[in-house]
């Protein structure tokens, strides 16, 4: 079966067949004339609504390459896909498994990538990279029912270079992407908000391993993460196991983005094998007008929900952590349940809405529910559950907080239950172990 595009798409191109009996000497237009390699649909200059078509059930050698000469259009992208019973598979070796520089409206569905495995690997699965000279966003790519795994850097990554290069409408949908070296998918750019209207659902990342090479030039050890993004939505996604050699990274998380919702997700088991990180989900620094909501975290090193700002990154204001549960984060480094933490330009105008966190004492470290790390500016702590278990505190908070309003929050440790709310300006708020 081939995946058809819809009545809104004009499929005006060619169809080219790619089987295990085809000959590269063929023109690859029919069935009977099929190629047997990648090698000549890497020869050719693609157009809009070509389909390269891949055997069902049969393996082929990557990769696939796509440059500037290969271009679809949004309303007639380009098409890869399997064709008869089951999928096919690009077998890239050691290196990457499909290419796509400086040129997008491109679909690839129903394959599966696979690299040697991340010790021998040292590339990605999937790679997307704008570097053209003059700035521009390049439109629409879809990544639909991938597999994706067994490679040495990250499972599907998307990248802008060169100023505000980017891409726009960027569709990451039922794939899974498991066993890289570095991180599961990412998105990453030169410059804040050079790639727009990113939707990732319905995404299971998972045992990408990170590396403690990548430190501190780059975060590792990641299963999801909007890097760059105006405009993005990550739900219904499953990040787990990941980070266990390397440092930094987060299960599902953002940064140097606006207008991220991140709902619907559960994240666990993630882990850093350094001091940094390793946590459920994140606001990173440069994030803006962003929420993270509905989410279920649980039994990660680092913070189940972390807002944080590093040094030179851009302003952080106002975001939400809103509707999510906790349980059992901050099992390594005294991360905490909800972890707020400035090492850069400040913390402003964010909102801890409606939590429920439950903490249990780790093995290391000594976490509350929730942390206050660092100074503040305007937040609002509202109508949260923060729980404790265990010989540890259930909030704490550094002192000469700016404007911190807290409202109707019930705290409970073995020791006390109680409300918590306390408005503060600059000179009031100095209680640490609330609790």
């Amino acid at each position: 079966m081939v995946v058809g595009l819809s009545s809104s798409e004009s499929a005006i191109g060619a169809d080219y067949y790619i089987s295990k009996a085809g000959n590269d000497d063929h023109d690859g237009l029919t069935l009977v004339e099929s190629w047997a390699t990648l090698v000549p649909a890497n020869k050719k200059n693609l157009l809009p609504g070509d389909r390269i078509l891949l055997e069902g059930g049969s393996t082929f050698v990557g990769p696939l390459l796509f440059d500037l000469e290969d271009h679809g259009t949004n309303e007639s992208p380009i098409l890869v896909t399997s064709y008869g019973e089951g999928r096919a598979t690009i077998n890239a070796g050691v290196g990457a498994g499909i290419v796509a520089k400086n040129t997008a409206s491109i679909i690839i569905s129903t394959v599966n990538i696979f690299g040697r495995g991340q010790d021998e690997n040292r590339s990605d699965g999937i790679n997307f990279y704008n570097n053209l000279p003059v700035a521009a966003k390049l439109e629409r790519i879809e990544i639909d029912e991938v597999e994706v795994s067994g490679f040495g850097r990250n499972g599907i990554s998307i990248g802008g270079w060169s100023g505000g290069n980017g891409f726009k409408d960027i569709r990451i949908t039922r794939a899974m992407i498991h066993d890289n070296g570095m991180n599961g998918f990412i998105t990453y750019a030169q410059q804040p908000y050079s790639h727009e209207h990113v939707y990732v659902g319905y995404v299971e990342s998972f045992n990408n391993s990170g590396s403690l090479n990548a430190f501190p030039n780059s975060s590792s050890g990641t299963g999801i993460v909007l890097g760059g993004v105006k405009g993005g939505t990550v739900e219904w996604c499953v990040a787990h196991h990941n980070g266990r050699l390397g440092d930094a990274g987060i299960g599902i998380w953002a940064y140097d983005s606006t207008r991220v919702i991140i709902q619907r997700n559960e994240s666990f088991d993630n882990h850093t094998a350094g001091l940094h990180d390793g946590g459920g989900f994140a606001l990173d620094g440069g994030v803006t007008d962003s929420v993270l909501q509905y989410n279920y975290s649980h039994d990660n090193d680092g913070a189940g929900y972390g807002l944080f700002q590093y040094r030179g990154a851009p302003p952080w204001s106002k975001n939400r952590v809103q509707f999510n549960l906790s349980i059992d984060d901050g099992r390594k480094n005294g991360y905490g349940g909800i972890h707020v933490w400035n090492g850069g330009s400040g913390l402003t105008h964010g909102a801890i809405i409606e939590n429920l966190i439950v903490m249990r004492t780790p093995l290391n470290g000594s976490p509350s529910a929730l942390s206050f790390d660092a100074i503040t500016e305007s937040f609002s702590v509202r109508s949260n559950m923060l729980m404790m278990f265990g010989d540890a505190n259930v909030v704490t908070i550094t002192p000469t907080q700016r404007q911190l309003s807290v409202v109707d929050n019930r705290c409970w440790s073995q020791e006390h239950w109680g409300f918590w709310n306390h408005n503060s300006d600059s000179d009031q708020c100095q209680t640490h172990h609330i609790c």
